[in-house]
């Protein structure tokens, strides 16, 4: 394996900037796409297309043929996260740099370093598919993949496979391999309320004028008590606690609650409701956080103003029997109950996404249990994750099984400032899917 040339390839896909979220990337979410295509070239596919956007297309990709051989379909995705905080990164996020065989970059864990992964695994099998090989890759599940899911409604036959591979995860601990078993929904949203018609100076009207800003973090305070519990009617209804087997199981795996606080979360106390577990927090309760609160004032210096509107963004994380156009209605519901008569509030809902359940008993499990053990020396554990990618239950539609897998470790600090991929994550990954391909085209399903 030529590590230092894949090194290179890497970091010129690493460099693009491909924000999805910000208009003012739109022509590097493009350029993000093209490197894909003229990857899935150079791999041999005799049919590349961009579909369904000009600006973030979904790559598609049909690999030669390979007859009488299983169908594998390789989803992920090339748009990444805004990278603020600029001035928390060490180096700059666009700019890959490698300490102490890491490489951190924005996007390296989530999820170009683990596309180039997939991809490079067939490059490494010396080209020779072993599998008929189809590629999904687009280019907004860090925005709600609306141009996908707009796609596979109309084209429901781009999912056609025997096998759904996703490797947007991480391993449960270093030499941990994981499959995941459910993935959290989303309910992206921002609430705005408005207590005047304009902004008021302080010193007139202070004391006397409704505050937006106040009012908003009373609101936003009713909606979540300090001990973690959500105050929006019906929400919990439907959570279904894991089994006394599942929960077993994660008693098992190699999670401490003082390591995960001292090591990632970097914090001085862990939050939430104290009668669970964190691991329970994390994957099988819903949560409620907020992400930003603009409005009034934030500028250099100082303006003495009473704002008179104010938003916070916000999302709900959804376990499985929760449905994304039930928990709309409930927050929508709870914002109007909450919000005083005099103030005028709202709900924007922006994008979301049911939550995802996986099986994970069809015998494809089973051979990327077996390249696991070969390459790492372990095989996979199952697990529930606290993410999401939105078009999990949407792949798998066709009656595929969908195996969501990585090489990431919980350390990698995706959306975060410093994000990395370890490097001989990367090597063994490649070595690992590499197997995969070969044990799925011999042995058969």
């Amino acid at each position: 394996m030529d590590t230092d040339r894949l090194l290179r390839e890497l970091t010129d896909f690493l460099r693009i900037p491909s924000v999805s979220t910000m208009a003012a990337h739109n022509a590097d979410c493009r350029a993000a796409a093209e490197w894909v295509a003229g990857e899935l070239r150079r791999l041999g596919c005799r049919d590349v297309q961009f579909l369904a956007s000009g600006t973030h297309p979904v790559v598609w990709g049909a690999g030669p043929d390979v007859p009488g051989a299983p169908t594998l379909l390789l989803y992920g995705h090339y748009d990444v996260q805004p990278p603020d905080p600029l001035d928390e990164w060490t180096t700059p996020p666009f700019e890959p740099t490698v300490r102490d065989r890491q490489l951190f970059a924005r996007g390296a864990a989530d999820d170009k370093g683990q596309v180039f992964c997939l991809l490079k695994a067939i490059e490494a099998n010396g080209g020779r598919p072993a599998v008929n090989f189809r590629f999904l890759i687009e280019g907004e599940e860090e925005h709600g993949s609306r141009v996908l899911f707009e796609l596979l409604r109309r084209e429901p036959e781009r999912t056609r496979a025997d096998v759904v591979l996703i490797a947007d995860m991480a391993y449960i601990a270093p030499r941990w391999p994981a499959v995941y078993t459910t993935l959290r929904g989303l309910c992206y949203a921002e609430i705005s309320v408005r207590t005047a018609k304009s902004d008021l100076h302080s010193g007139e009207f202070g004391g006397a004028a409704p505050n937006a800003h106040e009012e908003l973090a009373r609101l936003l305070s009713r909606l979540k008590t300090p001990d973690g519990k959500i105050q929006i009617a019906g929400l919990y209804a439907s959570v279904k606690r894991p089994s006394k087997g599942e929960l077993a199981t994660w008693k098992r795996l190699p999670f401490k609650e003082g390591e995960f606080l001292k090591h990632r979360v970097r914090a001085k106390a862990l939050t939430g409701l104290k009668a669970y577990t964190v691991l329970e927090r994390l994957w099988a309760l819903p949560t409620f956080e907020i992400h930003g609160i603009t409005g009034g004032f934030t500028g250099d210096g100082a303006k003495t103003v009473i704002p008179a509107e104010a938003t916070a963004k916000v999302s709900l994380r959804l376990v499985p029997n929760q449905k994304l156009k039930t928990v709309e209605r409930q927050l929508a519901a709870a914002v109007r109950r909450f919000a005083p008569k005099h103030v005028q509030a709202s709900v924007r809902f922006l994008h979301g996404a049911d939550p995802a359940t996986v099986q994970v008993t069809h015998p494809a499990f089973k051979l990327l249990d077996q390249a696991f053990r070969e390459v790492v020396g372990r095989g996979t554990v199952p697990a529930r994750a606290g993410g999401s990618i939105p078009v999990v239950p949407a792949l798998g539609k066709g009656g595929a099984p969908v195996i969501l897998t990585g090489i990431g470790l919980p350390d990698d600090r995706l959306h975060a400032p410093n994000e990395k991929l370890d490097l001989q994550q990367l090597w063994d990954g490649i070595n690992v899917f590499r197997r995969f391909y070969e044990l799925l085209g011999s042995k058969g399903l």
